[in-house]
């Protein structure tokens, strides 16, 4: 059991999204309790509100002997030791891509074959995902700190069937939970329809129906948590850059255009149920809180790509947010 030193009144989670197969982020964050407990604070609970698979697979292919080439954001690189390429792989812990290697002829056949790329990115971030579980079991082991792990829109279904395999997590997405003696919760991965095509992905109808139908089992709205991994519309936590028709940053008079890309359905159930407190992710750049009628709105925001893991530390009563701060670390 984690040490028990001082705890607020109420129920304390740690919080954070969007860490995109970025293993040190991961760990950081199965080793939050264990650290505030040695600094004297006490989690109850530890989530992560989605996105958990990465985006890419960096290749290494064979050349020759013991040389090896791979490509890692439009950069060539030699590497020529094994000693290289288990540095190369450390680096893409970090990051949050996934490397393979690859025999010359295989590679070529991978570049020409978009099945082949999915079904191989597949395959490796499930691999991924169940290292991850089992880094959650081994740590959190006894400790009796809940851990609630969903799926994002960037991740595909079969991610849920590796979570829902360890013993230590919970995947509570698309469910309605208790997470208290106080608490219910509602979680969903899913978000509004994106210019990236993403495997959740779901027009604004579709998610106003999944989040009504958990709602209505609900049975005291006033301590709820709303956990929904798109944020709402037009709330400043949904700013993102601008896209033009090649999906590139629109840059005007004083840099990057930004807009607003959160969901009007997760907007309008928040406006409409005001439960206690809402957590989301998804957009990277908008870090913070806010406020819709008397629901706290969070998003943490994300840098995985640079080992930091972004959270939000709140503590909830039976029917208020008690206290709540964003970390980095």
């Amino acid at each position: 059991m984690f040490g028990r030193k001082k705890k607020l009144d109420g129920t304390t989670i740690f919080f954070c999204s969007d860490i995109h197969a970025s293993t040190v982020c991961f760990k950081k964050f199965i080793n939050a309790a264990k650290h505030y407990a040695s600094k004297g604070r006490h989690i109850d609970i530890l989530m992560i509100g989605g996105d958990i698979t990465g985006k890419m697979i960096v290749p290494i292919i064979k050349a020759a002997n013991t040389t090896y080439h791979s490509y890692l954001f439009g950069k060539q690189l030699t590497l020529t030791s094994q000693g290289e390429i288990e540095e190369l792989t450390k680096k893409t812990e970090i990051l949050g891509v996934y490397p393979h290697i690859f025999e010359p002829d295989e590679y070529e056949a991978f570049k020409g074959s978009q099945e082949m790329q999915d079904e191989l990115f597949k395959e490796l971030a499930l691999k991924r995902l169940e290292e991850w579980m089992n880094i959650a079991a081994e740590r959190l082991g006894d400790s009796g700190i809940p851990c609630y792990i969903s799926p994002g829109n960037d991740d595909f279904d079969e991610t849920r069937s590796v979570l829902d395999a360890c013993r230590a997590v919970t995947c509570p997405d698309d469910k309605t939970l208790q997470i208290s003696d106080n608490h219910e919760m509602i979680s969903l991965g899913y978000a509004n329809l994106t210019p990236f095509d993403c495997p959740r992905d779901l027009p604004e109808e579709e998610l106003t129906g999944k989040i009504d139908a958990m709602a209505a089992t609900v049975k005291d709205m006033s301590c709820c948590v709303f956990n929904l991994h798109c944020p709402p519309l037009d709330s400043g936590l949904d700013e993102a850059p601008l896209l033009d028709e090649d999906l590139r940053p629109k840059m005007g008079t004083t840099g990057v255009m930004m807009a607003s890309v959160g969901s009007q359905a997760v907007r309008e159930a928040i406006e409409k149920y005001q439960p206690l407190l809402a957590l989301h992710g998804h957009v990277h750049e908008s870090r913070g809180t806010t406020k819709l009628g008397r629901t706290l709105c969070v998003n943490p925001g994300s840098e995985y790509s640079e080992g930091i893991l972004h959270a939000a530390l709140v503590t909830i009563g039976k029917d208020e947010v008690v206290s709540h701060m964003l970390t980095s670390g």
